[in-house]
This record gives C-alpha cells, structure tokens and sequence, in this order.
C-alpha cells in the first residue's frame, strides 16, 4: 500500500510513501521519496519542483536502536512541523547532531560543538533560516535536509524526538540498482 505522505510541501519535506516491507520477513522497510529537500543523495521525480530524476528513488529503512550523526532517518513528523512546514506524515532527513550537541551556523556552514562540518552531501551553503545556537535536549537529534534550501527541517521546528525516528536508510534503490548508504 501506498502512502502519500506530502502534496502541499513536497519541495519543503522530504516526504516518503510507504511501498511495504522488505523481503524474506526482514525487518526493512521501502519508502517512495517525494520530495526534493533530500536532493542530490535521494531522487524524487520530475516534474516536481526541485527533483532530479525521472523515477523517484526507494529509500531502503530499518529500525536500529542507536542513533549517530549523518545517518539517514526516516520519523513521523510532530504538530510543530506539520504547523511550520504545512504538512505532516513520514519524512526523511540527516542526523547533524546529537543530544547534549550545540549547533551553530556561521558562514554559511554548520557548526557542532564548535566544529565546522564536512558536509559532501550538501550543494551550496546552508542559510540557518532564522535558527540560533542551540544545544540538542535530551533525547531528541537535529536533522537537516541535504538541499537545504529546500528543507522545512530542524531549523525551522526544532530537535526531533528520538522517539518519532521509525528507521534509518540502509540502502538506496534507484532503478535496478541497491546502493549501499554507509
């Protein structure tokens, strides 16, 4: 079954569509990608606003108890995001901190902990959209999308709650092709 998890903000949320489980009773789980604010790492199609390729990728996810920074998390959003961002359901993006973390934007970069970030992932700067420095409370991650300019995001709402995280990617499936997300 198909979810459609975003109409509204599909440039501003990375949203996802549930395809159904992985294979042979794993514990994996594959997501259609539907919006743009995880471009270039997860494709969604054109013709919506921002997306790179014909067919959307599948991200691959599965539920791990630890969470680390620059992993892939697929969560439900919370009432702020959903009142911020106009949407809500099942979105994607990546962990840049952790609880106990401050972040910090300076030069169009991220900083955690007073460390600039290497971010390969991300195309141009990243524009902190009104967020100050703040530290990551207990039990909860910052997230950002990887085309930050497109990303409804941490920034806007705030840490997610760990408790909201339901996987993390393990592998991209575009086209034929599995791609392995480290």
């Amino acid at each position: 079954m198909k979810l459609v998890a975003l109409v509204l903000a599909g440039i501003a949320l990375a949203g996802c569509g549930r395809v159904g489980p992985g294979g042979g009773g794993s514990a994996e789980e594959t997501l259609s990608v539907e919006g743009s604010s995880m471009e270039p790492t997860l494709h969604c199609a054109k013709p919506a606003a921002g997306c790179r390729a014909e067919v959307e990728d599948e991200v691959v996810i599965r539920a791990q108890p630890e969470i680390a920074r620059g992993q892939i998390v697929a969560f439900e959003t919370g009432p702020t995001a959903r009142s911020q961002c106009g949407a809500g359901g099942l979105f994607v993006k990546r962990v840049i901190a952790l609880a106990g973390d401050r972040v910090s934007f300076v030069d169009g970069g991220v900083q955690v902990d007073g460390r600039l970030l290497e971010e390969p992932y991300v195309e141009g700067a990243t524009d902190p959209a009104g967020a100050r420095e703040t530290v990551v409370p207990p039990r909860h991650v910052y997230v950002l999308g990887d085309n930050r300019a497109e990303s409804c995001d941490s920034r806007i709402w705030g840490a997610l709650a760990v408790r909201r995280i339901v996987g993390v990617a393990v592998a991209i499936e575009r086209g034929d092709r599995r791609i392995p997300v480290p």
